[in-house]
């Protein structure tokens, strides 16, 4: 997999960046490398280099390990543009960067001067020309994507990237990597073995990460095999969880029957009601759901009948689900409220997206009650392992990683994905639930018949992300958005605000 030494490059200005492909939709061939030129990693950036991992890994049927090589690439990329930066500050000191002790001594006022002028920073690798290149290529045997700026690392930079390197392949356990204290002064550091740890999770530990020196460039090398051996590593911290999961009691039968009465054809909501008021707990959880942001139609609802009325029998019936689930996990699991209360936010959203989409009424339904669903195995992992899942959550926000399902599986072996799926199973849910439950965070791998219950999810899930500030449109897959009926980021991100100014109107 080599690389051309001269490049034709086509300047995309609507996106910011300069290519080898005139189309950059073009199709993916066998060793014909794609090459992207920038100076810095904008939003339009992040776009072309997200979509065009998405094509590679689901052109060769890998898409799975989506969430720890995106990861990988954004990491990479903004350690080398940092890289290109001590360059100009270095230059502005009057050092010499390629001297050990001089480079010891300067670097340590390094990170502050970066964050504080940013934007100074960006103008000037433009007007100096310091570049990153990222190319992608693949033959029958891997995808390699290399990333290349044009400046010659110093001894010092090397050390530093090859030590996490190596600390990375020690660690069996993500929590030793949460543990590492190491030196943050140039911003770099924990983020880079974080994502290692991530790529080792997913059967791409070893050499699939390497620092490459020729002259004046530094190139980092990621290799993606398309044969993947995965290990889990954490089988008994796995079987530990799946025990709670073993522990949860059975569905309650007195929801069941309501859901059997309500399938007869000669139900009504009178009778309904009756049933459902010798439970006052369900009685109580029905008539805040009819007044929540993503059910309430009007004033406020008194009467547990009118609650029903307004919600519908069959919309009732997929929904017990939900309430189900949540007189059972409310009292066991003390995470059970805030991640029902997002969840709740979560299903406003998803009415709004079907409404764009046109959705059936009994589509809508089915969406709603997945999606008050689908964090059930977050409320599991956040009660059980609170501490790691705290570092998880915290470490995706500040990296603006849409899922953290790799980094779950480093820490635990399993993910709160697939617990939601292990207990809509244990209840004997619908397919459509555990499905829900399962892929909600990776949604290109699931079904074609499932995807009108899971994009819109996936889709509503990384909005309330986006709104604090813990993901990026450019994280979302372009299928996604186009499914959904989303063909700009300017659709998007109006979509997303007044979705939020109703939701919040409306609670």
């Amino acid at each position: 997999m080599s690389q051309g030494k001269t490049l034709e490059l086509f300047h995309h200005t609507d996106y910011g960046i300069f290519s080898n492909l005139k189309d950059l939709n073009q199709p993916i061939e066998e060793n014909l490398p794609f090459h992207f030129k920038f100076h810095n990693l904008t939003e339009n950036v992040n776009n072309v280099l997200s979509r065009t991992l998405d094509r590679y890994l689901l052109h060769l049927d890998i898409i799975y390990v989506r969430d720890s090589v995106l990861a990988a690439l954004k990491e990479t990329v903004t350690n080398t543009i940092k890289a290109n930066v001590k360059r100009i500050y270095f230059r502005e000191l009057q050092a010499d960067i390629q001297n050990p002790l001089v480079y010891k001594n300067k670097i340590t006022g390094f990170k502050k001067s970066y964050l504080d002028n940013k934007e100074k920073y960006e103008d000037l690798l433009f007007k100096n020309n310091y570049v990153v290149l990222v190319s992608f290529i693949h033959n029958k045997d891997a995808i390699r994507i290399r990333v290349m700026n044009n400046v010659k690392l110093s001894p010092e930079e090397v050390d530093r990237i090859n030590q996490r390197i190596e600390k990375a392949k020690s660690y069996n356990d993500l929590a030793e990597a949460f543990m590492e204290k190491g030196d943050e002064t140039e911003g770099a550091g924990l983020g880079l073995i974080m994502t290692l740890m991530m790529l080792k999770n997913d059967g791409l530990g070893g050499s699939s990460y390497r620092v490459e020196s020729q002259g004046n460039n530094t190139s980092v090398i990621i290799d993606i095999p398309i044969r993947i051996q995965k290990e889990n590593i954490q089988l008994q911290k796995t079987e530990e969880i799946i025990g709670q999961v073993d522990q949860l009691p059975t569905f309650p039968k007195a929801i069941q029957d309501i859901q059997t009465t309500i399938d007869k054809p000669n139900s009504s909501i009178a009778q309904i009601a009756e049933m459902i008021k010798r439970d006052v707990a369900l009685s109580a959880n029905i008539l805040k759901l009819a007044n929540s942001a993503a059910f309430r139609r009007g004033g406020k609802v008194e009467s547990l009948d009118r609650a029903i009325q307004l919600i519908g029998l069959k919309e009732l019936q997929a929904l017990l689900y939900s309430l189900g689930t949540k007189q059972i996990l409310e009292e066991k699991f003390p995470a059970f409220l805030a991640i029902w209360e997002k969840s709740n936010q979560c299903a406003y959203y998803c009415k709004l997206i079907a409404q764009r989409m046109g959705m059936q009424k009994d589509t809508v339904s089915n969406l709603m009650s997945a999606a008050l669903l689908h964090d059930i195995g977050e409320i599991i992992l956040l009660s059980l392992e609170s501490g790691k899942m705290s570092k998880i959550q915290n470490y995706s926000a500040s990296k603006e990683i849409a899922s953290a399902i790799s980094l779950e599986e480093a820490a635990f072996g399993i993910t709160h994905t697939k617990i939601g799926a292990l207990i809509a199973e244990k209840w004997n849910f619908p397919e459509l639930y555990s499905k829900t439950m399962e892929y909600h965070h990776r949604p290109l791998l699931v079904d074609e018949q499932y995807k009108e219950i899971i994009f819109p999810i996936y889709l509503a899930d990384t909005m309330i992300k986006i709104n604090n500030e813990e993901a990026k449109y450019s994280e979302i897959p372009e299928e996604v958005l186009k499914f959904c009926k989303f063909f700009t980021s300017g659709d998007f991100h109006s979509f997303r605000t007044k979705s939020l100014e109703s939701f919040e109107a409306s609670s």
